[in-house]
């Protein structure tokens, strides 16, 4: 039994090496998730933000893995947003304007809905909407304890860290957009994204609420503006922040949300950002033009080094896989000697 145990330990491990660069899972990065679910959680999260004169627009795309059919997010904006539903294909097609280019290798050959008087504290509904199978609901004032309050009264269960990341954007007067799952069926998938507009004075993306999450944030945002645009907020400075694609868009698309979002703003900027630690976040994302228009383009070359990084940890793992395979073998030859010499 103890010849089999080591062998089957050897596998599994191996099993482990190989498996866990890829099992990392995402969280929300724009908002608080609310759920009876406790283990709901946002695995993938792409957002679009444009900025015309003092209105801002956030489309956001959210995969969403829960067993209740209420989980809903918890989004703040400096003012009160009104929700729409946007087109399903948008973000294939920021993909498609912005994925890299393949070259050769060099060296290689809206109504009102309130059950009952709100609480003192309370917030106000100010709209609430049905898109699919989400329900948006737009809320403003009111104080922690109110929120809170609200939150509990309409059956949402949210972790006291995650609701305690609402206070400062409530002390600023800061609206929120509660957006949860209607349907009778849990989902586990990827929503219809949702679009959001709302009066700013700045190009903003809600992220302190992520302060409370536990997981490493990966966040994509797209921006439509004049110009290149690059973080300015303070936590840039300490964070993992890549830009993917600069240039403009203008006659390059048909789709309806980025002719319309770029008739005056064709610049669009795409930025990845990685926090590894979300209690150092202290500030929302902020966005101005950067020192230059400079396009830019990511580009893979057929044969370079950059191709060869996922081959090299394949090759990498095989070799771990024989050497540990080898061990067991090993290890079984020494316990069978044994036997044959007793």
């Amino acid at each position: 039994m103890r010849i089999a145990h080591v062998v089957t330990a050897a596998l599994l491990a191996a099993g482990m090496l190989v498996a866990s660069p890829g099992s990392t899972a995402g969280a929300c990065a724009c908002g608080g998730i609310v759920s009876p679910d406790l283990d709901a959680r946002v695995t993938g999260e792409q957002s679009l933000v444009a900025i015309d004169g003092t209105n801002e627009t956030i489309v956001m795309r959210l995969d969403l893995h829960s067993v209740a059919d209420n989980a809903a997010l918890i989004v703040p904006t400096p003012t009160p947003a009104t929700a729409t539903a946007a087109n399903p294909r948008l973000f294939a097609e920021l993909e498609r304007l912005t994925a890299p280019r393949i070259e050769p290798s060099r060296t290689a050959g809206s109504g009102l809905d309130e059950a009952g008087a709100v609480p003192a504290g309370g917030p106000t509904v100010v709209a609430q909407v049905q898109l699919g199978p989400i329900e948006a609901t737009t809320l403003t004032g009111g104080d922690l304890t109110g929120v809170r309050q609200w939150l509990d009264g309409h059956g949402y269960t949210m972790r006291r860290e995650v609701t305690a990341q609402l206070d400062p954007y409530l002390t600023q007067g800061w609206s929120f957009v509660a957006m949860r799952l209607t349907g009778e069926q849990p989902l586990s998938g990827q929503l219809d994204p949702v679009r959001l507009d709302f009066t700013s004075d700045k190009l903003v993306y809600p992220m302190r609420m992520s302060a409370a999450a536990n997981d490493t944030q990966r966040v994509v945002v797209y921006t439509l503006a004049q110009h290149r645009m690059q973080r300015t907020d303070a936590d840039a400075a300490h964070q993992d922040v890549a830009v993917d694609y600069a240039g403009s868009i203008q006659g390059r698309t048909s789709d309806q949300t980025l002719t319309e979002l770029s008739a005056k703003n064709p610049y669009l900027t795409r930025i990845s950002t990685t926090i590894i630690q979300p209690s150092s976040i202290t500030t929302d994302f902020t966005f101005a033009p950067a020192s230059t228009d400079d396009p830019y383009q990511r580009v893979i070359h057929h044969g370079s080094d950059s191709d060869d990084g996922g081959n090299l940890l394949v090759t990498l793992g095989v070799a771990v896989i024989v050497i540990i395979v080898a061990t067991a073998v090993g290890l079984i030859w020494v316990f069978a000697r044994r036997r044959g010499v007793r």
